[in-house]
């Protein structure tokens, strides 16, 4: 993904149609290696030129564990390179990336990856709304401050995702022929505003990454001077700081998400925030420091006496549904100080 991984081998840009042919001839292959197995490329606009490298999705679901010795074997490349669910080679000149994708995620993945950087740019009103749109899904990070406690899937409907976006599903279907169309699509959505774009306005490592990424910069300069397409106004613009103003934002969306469009999701959401906040309230009476004070311990010795207790825990007379947090509420003060007396003469009896 972005054509340099295999440039020490002279892959080269190739024609819209010579693309198509290695494209097609590859899928050819690799169905022919797994039959039972999904792989498809990934969309372009109709009129881009030239290719600097060939993306394909194929299914990892049900791949063999030798999978990517087949490849090396039917395709016989000078190098194959594997990073993280990317791998890499060269075939007949140009480089080949494989982005293996669970079938669960195939059809969302297609769809964010499609079309230069219409799925970063779609993610940008994502991000105002508090949400994370990527190539495995729509999610919501829940956080306490600055801390992520749980990541929720809202969803892998693309349509959804769309309409939630305030994107035109069906238009995206027809496709595009152009860049300038592709562009004009990401800019539909009722929610646009161009500051939200703008790399003065990203967080540093956004803006690093997108300052390097040509359709990105280009998008920049195609939206300068168009300032109608300004139809939505967010809190705020600067890279996602913290504002009360934003919270609140961003608390609106999060009800309406889970609480009016996306109901299936909302069992998960709330089980996340219960988990959370007895995880919350079991820390005011089960912390390192009340067992400091019971026990002397400090350091990793505390550390690893506390996780004696929760093992211990399972040895202890309570309902097996409760955790160890949840177990720790329905005990007295008096209780908690007797289990881990209890848990410390066991402890001592070992080092004897």
């Amino acid at each position: 993904m972005g054509g340099n991984a295999m440039k020490h081998v002279g892959v080269t840009r190739q024609s819209a149609a010579d693309y198509a042919a290695i494209t097609a001839a590859t899928i050819d292959k690799l169905r022919a290696l797994f039959p039972a197995i999904r792989c498809q490329p990934i969309l372009a606009y109709g009129q881009k030129e030239t290719f600097g490298d060939s993306d394909i999705l194929i299914e990892s679901t049900h791949l063999p564990p030798d999978w990517i010795e087949q490849v090396k074997a039917a395709f016989a490349p000078q190098d194959l390179i594997v990073n993280g669910d990317v791998v890499s080679f060269d075939f007949r000149s140009m480089q080949i990336d494989l982005i293996t994708t669970p079938a669960e995620e195939m059809e969302f993945a297609a769809s964010y990856y499609a079309f230069n950087d219409l799925g970063n740019l779609m993610g940008r009103i994502a991000h105002k709304m508090g949400l994370k749109y990527g190539h495995d899904g729509l999610w919501k990070l829940l956080r306490d401050n600055d801390q992520v406690f749980a990541e929720i899937l809202i969803t892998r409907d693309v349509a959804k995702t769309f309409a939630l976006l305030g994107y035109d599903h069906v238009r995206y279907l027809a496709g595009f022929e152009k860049l300038d169309d592709v562009f004009r699509f990401a800019a539909s959505t009722p929610y646009f505003h161009r500051q939200i774009y703008l790399l003065d306005n990203r967080n540093a490592a956004s803006r690093v990454r997108d300052a390097k990424r040509p359709s990105y910069t280009a998008f920049l300069t195609w939206i300068e001077d168009k300032p109608e397409l300004d139809r939505y106004t967010w809190s705020a613009w600067d890279g996602g700081r913290n504002s009360p103003e934003r919270d609140a934002e961003r608390a609106d969306w999060e009800q309406r998400i889970f609480n009016d469009i996306f109901l299936d999701a909302r069992p998960q959401y709330l089980a996340a925030i219960d988990e959370h906040e007895t995880h919350k309230r079991a820390k005011l009476v089960w912390n390192g420091t009340f067992v400091a004070a019971q026990t002397g311990y400090q350091g990793r010795e505390l550390g690893e006496f506390m996780a004696a207790c929760r093992a211990n825990f399972m040895n202890a007379p309570h309902d097996p549904a409760l955790s160890f947090e949840r177990w720790v509420l329905t005990l007295a003060p008096e209780d908690i100080v007797n289990h881990v007396h209890a848990v410390q003469q066991t402890w001592l009896s070992r080092g004897a």
